[in-house]
């Protein structure tokens, strides 16, 4: 019955970090846009800036999701 259980709460766990992960994902590229957008609108800052900008943002969200998944995994 053990064995049940944990496979139980490996599956729970890995549906948490899935959705954690998305949530982290939503939330970086969210942000890029709102800063990318002040920098655009609010700053006039040319669109190659604001293209690096957005692409730094949406690198910078993806790895502290790979991140948070690489830690959490079992050596």
């Amino acid at each position: 019955m053990s064995s049940f259980l944990s496979r139980i709460a490996g599956a729970i766990k890995a549906t948490y970090n899935f959705f954690v992960g998305d949530a982290i994902i939503l939330v970086a590229v969210a942000t890029a846009f709102v800063v990318v957008g002040i920098l655009v609108h609010g700053l006039h800052v040319a669109n190659p800036v604001a293209a690096i900008t957005l692409i730094a943002l949406i690198v910078a969200g993806l790895a502290t999701t790979l991140g948070r998944e690489l830690a959490g995994r079992k050596q």
